[in-house]
């Protein structure tokens, strides 16, 4: 079995099937975030976001075009996920602080 075909213990018998399933598990996780089954937490966000991130490495940077609108759809919920809870990077979150504190040492000066 190829290493690049297994996911959390998961063991795929082709790209094919391992998109199907990855892509199907991140939309199931979309929706119960939406129906309330799940919290809209970093970590349920955590959970799609790594199985599309692992798609795209496996299949070589390129998603297929069977699987390409679905799997762009499923980055859009994310990012739609991201913005209705106030999401914000926490590296991003500490550069603004940091401009900032920089911004206030230069009025007083």
């Amino acid at each position: 079995m190829n290493q690049m075909l297994k996911y959390e213990g998961q063991e795929f018998i082709s790209e094919v099937d391992m998109a199907e399933i990855l892509l199907n598990e991140a939309n199931e996780r979309v929706v119960g975030i939406d129906m309330g089954e799940f919290s809209n937490s970093q970590g349920e966000r955590n959970y799609i976001k790594f199985r599309l991130m692992h798609l795209q490495r496996t299949l070589s940077q390129s998603v297929s075009t069977e699987v390409r609108p679905i799997f762009n759809s499923i980055w859009s919920q994310l990012y739609r996920l991201e913005h209705q809870c106030q999401f914000k990077h926490p590296f991003l979150e500490k550069i603004k602080g940091h401009i900032r504190s920089e911004v206030q040492k230069q009025k007083s000066l």
